[in-house]
């Protein structure tokens, strides 16, 4: 009798931690697949972004071995790439932002609803 009370109990308590409205269930899963989407295109963007300025510290400590125009040519390369790591970091920022912007969106037009 007791292992029947308690298999009741647990059934109750799960059913209890999970949304009981279709709609929110909804709203959940939407918000579940924006924030990994945000995750991931963030953590894409910082791959990216690392690579980026790896490749421009070793132009650098190249530029630092050699002298004249070569060295002024592969430091304009590396200001270059810095550069770009910056408008990738913007850019993953911008994208991960948009996600979650349109999760936002389609969480208040099932409210309306």
């Amino acid at each position: 009798m007791r292992m029947r009370t308690l298999a009741v109990a647990a059934g109750l308590m799960l059913a209890a931690c999970g949304p009981t409205d279709p709609r929110e269930a909804r709203i959940d899963n939407i918000q579940d697949q924006a924030a990994a989407a945000a995750d991931a295109i963030t953590d894409a963007s910082r791959n990216e972004v690392s690579r980026i300025r790896g490749e421009a510290e070793a132009l650098e400590q190249q530029a630092g071995t050699i002298n004249g125009f070569e060295a002024a040519r592969l430091q304009a390369r590396a200001e270059g790439l810095r550069e770009e790591a910056q408008v990738v970091e913007k850019q993953g920022k911008a994208k991960a932002r948009a996600v979650r912007d349109e999760a936002r969106a389609q969480v208040s037009a099932i409210r309306a609803e």
